[in-house]
This record gives structure tokens, sequence and C-alpha cells, in this order.
């Protein structure tokens, strides 16, 4: 399938237009992607093309500084990143986790040199796929990389004007990249992402993410908006109180859609007709502890639910970290080959 058609796939998924078939993606770990190049025989640069991925993310060069001997890379924020542990996100270093003055802190600066990733990789591969301008670690999740989990949600009660001087620089400098990424007329798309839901519920109250991070959001997403560009933004967990929210300022495409988090019937009923969705498919229990049919059922319910009104890209739940079993991930690949070929009955 050419870039083009996989750009239009996308784009009429995001504007829930119909379609014959709904695009795909799987997105995968380090050791996942070491798995699957030896599970089906290819080579690294083929994983993407063999699994029909539709998007590629195109993240900003911010990492200035590796520590081999200790296995940790620092971006432009000061945080450290543990280079050791790749199946998931660890922080080795938070800079502001001691502070006794946040106003203290000096921003990075939106240089043009960030952009190098995304004008490389991008202009490589802008006719193969739909590429998405990758600002994770938003704003609830840059300020706890930098001061600390608990701190940052005890901060907002007690620190209030040092959260917000953080959160208004992160927002500025995000903003002002936002500006630089548009104009350079490659990308198709943004997704931010900060996790602000839990298993059972919002790690902070809707009040809280209304009063300190909406507006800012909005002002970001704007950016793209102002040009036609889709906005993707991720939470894990369960967010289902914050959604119309999200609808609200320009939301288009909510990932990651966790079905142990919030219910797939439930998101498509209250919302598919003004959102679509990536995810679905279960990395937390389907993938790792059921058997290939599981895999396939679940595929084929998520098709038929989430898919209801054409918005959705079909997608595992989160990136497939390496325990999901060799024989439920040929499944996940057999199961998507089908449908595209219309072997499988969706309605």
């Amino acid at each position: 399938m050419d870039g083009n058609t996989k750009k239009k796939k996308v784009l009429n998924a995001t504007n829930r237009v119909s379609q014959d078939v709904l695009p795909t993606q799987i997105d995968y770990t380090p050791e996942t992607k070491d798995k699957i190049k030896k599970l089906l025989d290819i080579k690294d640069n083929e994983v993407d093309e063999k699994l029909d991925n539709h998007i590629k993310y195109l993240p900003l060069n911010d990492i200035v500084k590796i520590d081999k001997e200790n296995g940790v890379k620092y971006d432009v924020w000061g945080i450290g990143w543990d280079q050791i542990l790749t199946e998931g996100f660890h922080i080795r270093h938070h800079p502001l986790l001691k502070s006794t003055d946040l106003t203290e802190y000096k921003f990075p600066e939106p240089t043009d040199e960030l952009l190098s990733i995304i004008k490389e990789r991008g202009r490589r591969e802008r006719d193969n796929y739909f590429l998405l301008s990758l600002q994770d670690f938003t704003l609830f999740e840059r300020c706890w990389c930098l001061r600390g989990y608990e701190n940052v949600l005890m901060d907002m009660y007690y620190r209030e004007k040092e959260i917000n001087y953080l959160l208004d620089g992160i927002t500025d400098f995000n903003v002002e990249m936002s500006k630089k990424i548009v104009k350079l007329g490659i990308v198709d798309g943004l997704r931010t992402g900060d996790d602000v839901g839990a298993q059972g519920g919002m790690v902070i109250s809707p009040e809280m993410f209304r009063k300190f991070f909406k507006k800012r959001y909005k002002k970001i997403w704007e950016i793209y908006k102002d040009k036609n560009l889709p906005i993707f933004h991720h939470s894990c967990g369960n967010i289902m109180e914050i959604i119309p929210d999200l609808i609200e300022i320009g939301l288009d495409v909510l990932t990651p859609i966790q079905p142990e988090a919030m219910d797939p019937k439930e998101l498509s009923k209250r919302f598919g007709k003004r959102l679509s969705f990536l995810g679905g498919i279960s990395t937390q229990s389907t993938l790792p502890f059921g058997i290939p049919q599981d895999v396939r059922n679940e595929i084929i319910n998520r098709i038929r639910v989430l898919g209801r009104d054409n918005g959705y890209i079909i997608s595992p739940s989160h990136e497939v970290t390496s325990d999901c079993k060799d024989e439920n991930f040929i499944m996940l690949i057999k199961t998507l080959e089908g449908y595209k070929k219309g072997e499988i009955n969706i309605s």
C-alpha cells in the first residue's frame, strides 16, 4: 500500500469517513522489535512495512548528553532518562526534585536544531506514511519529569503560583515548537500526551484538569488546527470524565483505549460520532495471556464496536511489549491481513 493511500486512510478515520478497510498501526518496544525480526525473518528497516503500519512518529531531537557509563541520557530540560530499561519510560534524574523555588528554573530555547529528526526522517518518509509530530510528555508529565510525581500533585494545591510558572513555560515552549513544525509543511498531524488516568479513574480531578491543563492544551493544539491538521492525544487509564473537554478544545483521535480502563462500547456509544479512536486491543491481558482465538475475537469485536462510526485506527492498546506470546502476535498480524483481504465478516 503506497503512502498516499495510507495518509488518506488515516485522515478518513480521523474524520470518520466511510471506507472499505480501516487503517492499522502496531507500535512496539525495542525488545519486541527484535522479537518481530526473528519471528518474521525480516530486517530492521522492514518491520513497519511488514506490519503494514500507517503512522510514523516524529519526535524532537532533544537529547543533549548521554552518560554511557551510568546508562542515562539527558534532554534539553535537564531530565535524565534511563537507557537500560527500554520497555516503558523511567526517569533517573528529576532536576527540580528538591527545588525550593520553581520560578528559578530556566526553560530550554525552542531552537531550529530540535527539528532535525522531523526534517530528516519526515522528508524520507513523507510519501510512505501518515506523519505525526510527537510532542508527548506535554504538560503534566513534563512537570513531574522535572519535579517528581508526588511533588507535582502536591504543588497544584500548595505551590500554585510556582506550578503555573512551570506550566506556562512548558506551554510556551510547545507553542513555539509547534509553530516551527507546522511551518515546515512536513507533518500530517500532532500527537500530544499526558497520562492523567489510572485504571479506575482520574489521577487528578476533572476540576484540576480544567484549571491547569485544558486552556494550555487548546493553545498548543490550535497551532495545528489552524492548518486543518488533526490532533491525536495519548492518555493511559480511565479519563472518561474529561473526554467532552478534550473534544471541546479540538481533539480528533483519542489513544490508546485500554479496555481494562474504559469500556469500548461505552466510548463508542457516547463519543463515536464526535471522536475517533486508536488502540483497544489489550496489551495488558489478551496479547500476553490469551490464546490466539482470543486475539482474533478481540480484533473483530473492536472493529465492530470502535469502528461503528468509521473513526477507528485498529491498534493494540499500547506498544506491544516483549511478554506478548509469539503465537498471539502472529494471530494479530494474520487477522489484520485477513480483514484487509475481506476474508473476515465484520458486520
